[in-house]
């Protein structure tokens, strides 16, 4: 790699020691400044921007514990808050819940007469439950009566396999054998 400063030297200069040694110095200084503003490029955005600035934008959101998350996580997570507005109509709502859970991953029912919305998260976005009622209580209309439960009845996922099957094929669910689901017997 070329040094940034002798570059700028003429060659009659270049040839002195003296030089020579200011060029590695004030090199190494041109090449940090540059580095620094790749940096500050960086995170001027969120899809391109480095832990660092995504830790800077969390503190700036108020988003408490975002030093535990990994940095793709903290960028959805930003990216989640920045991109949130108060859904103007039901598919609106619909779209943003997509992008923040993803399609397919909760069941929205909403009765208009009523005024309440109910959202039933699948159990592989359960991390995003406590996020999704303090956010959604925020930008949703305040008369409107929220909950977000979590599907916790799977049993309709296994498509009426019998008991013994799944145990005799050593099958989990999540991380649970299914031998230590059975039922507590008195």
């Amino acid at each position: 790699m070329e040094n940034r400063y002798e570059k700028y030297l003429p060659d009659t200069v270049s040839e002195l020691q003296e030089f020579r040694k200011l060029a590695e110095i004030e090199g190494e200084i041109l090449e940090e400044t540059a580095m620094a503003k790749d940096e500050l490029v960086d995170n001027q955005w969120i899809l391109t921007a480095r832990r660092s600035g995504l830790l800077r934008l969390a503190k700036m959101m108020g988003f408490l514990g975002a030093e535990m998350l990994e940095t793709e996580a903290l960028r959805e997570e930003i990216l989640y808050r920045w991109c949130s507005r108060s859904p103007y109509t039901y598919f609106h709502l619909q779209d943003w819940l997509d992008g923040c859970l993803g399609e397919g991953n909760y069941l929205a029912d909403l009765r208009k007469e009523q005024y309440f919305l109910q959202l039933v998260l699948e159990l592989r976005v359960k991390e995003k439950r406590a996020f999704l009622l303090e956010h959604l209580r925020n930008i949703l209309p305040a008369n409107l009566v929220l909950k977000v439960d979590l599907n916790t009845n799977t049993h309709g996922d296994l498509k009426g396999i019998p008991y013994g099957l799944l145990k005799e094929l050593q099958l989990t669910h999540g991380q649970i054998p299914y031998e230590d689901l059975t039922p507590y017997k008195k």
